[in-house]
């Protein structure tokens, strides 16, 4: 991972050369300030150890036949990034409860072990972090700790073994934490790593209730919806993608559908070139 902090070194160099327009100077300096100290060659590696009522089932059960929804699906993602260049990729949802925690986790984890891609894990959802549970895993410094002070990256970004993905967990939840994701450190560290992972799966917050998916959405190179059958209003998932850019949106996956053909069975946008869109179908999750 030696790669990981070289590309680190030379981005942040080149940017103190080259104006970024979008970040502040401040925030630069306090990256380059936490670079200094990171080496994410000493990035802790944990064993997780999922409760049995984790839906973590990538990890759980890397064979059954749930995981291999989560193939087909990750197998769709690497035929469209050859087209739309996608590498960092928000999972939202609606509204809380329709499970975008436990798609972002199982895709990560389904990425990781195919091709041996390099998957960089973020829990976006800094108000309510639950990646840590779902995982078994003890507590552990996060993003929030990062955001409000000059920690090294390797004592927030963790290796998790099996199955070998990067996670960057929330850390101590925060009751408001738009101000600093806003404050231009969160859009450096994102620029910054994804030169060193095949994929970034963020796991966002809700669309609804916070403002929060929005920092994210500028933040991604595209956005992917969960939707929960039998729990998902028409009306709130209308709004919701109404609160999105739609370019950005990329797919709608439906989760906890009943018998095997609904399993298999799912919506799935794709914006073309000319702003149309087309409809495909791709497989959902359990």
């Amino acid at each position: 991972m030696s790669n990981i902090f070289e590309a680190l070194q030379r981005s942040v160099s080149e940017r103190a050369a080259n104006s970024f327009t979008e970040v502040s100077s401040v925030a630069t300096e306090l990256l380059q300030e936490t670079v200094s100290s990171s080496n994410l060659e000493h990035c802790t590696s944990l064993a997780p150890a999922p409760l049995p009522d984790s839906r973590a089932i990538a990890i759980k059960h890397p064979g059954g036949f749930a995981t291999e929804k989560f193939r087909v699906l990750a197998v769709r993602l690497r035929h469209l990034r050859q087209w739309r260049g996608i590498k960092k990729l928000l999972v939202t949802s609606a509204l809380p409860g329709e499970g975008k925690t436990v798609i972002a986790v199982n895709l990560a984890s389904t990425l990781a072990n195919a091709q041996q891609s390099r998957v960089l894990l973020v829990e976006g959802d800094i108000r309510k972090p639950s990646i840590g549970t779902e995982l078994g895993l003890p507590a552990i410094n996060g993003l929030s700790e990062w955001l409000q002070a000059d920690l090294p990256l390797s004592d927030v970004i963790h290796r998790i073994i099996p199955p070998g993905i990067w996670l960057l967990p929330g850390g101590k939840p925060l009751s408001n934490p738009v101000e600093l994701m806003q404050s231009g450190r969160l859009g450096v560290l994102l620029e910054q790593v994804t030169e060193s992972f095949d994929w970034i799966i963020i796991d966002g917050t809700p669309i609804l209730p916070v403002a929060d998916t929005s920092v994210w959405a500028r933040l991604s190179d595209g956005i992917l919806m969960v939707v929960r059958e039998r729990m998902s209003e028409r009306r709130q998932v209308r709004k919701a993608l109404e609160a999105i850019d739609h370019s950005a949106l990329i797919g709608v996956v439906l989760n906890a559908s009943d018998g095997e053909q609904n399993s298999y069975s799912g919506y799935y946008a794709v914006p073309t070139s000319s702003e149309t869109r087309q409809e495909r179908r791709l497989s959902p999750n359990h």
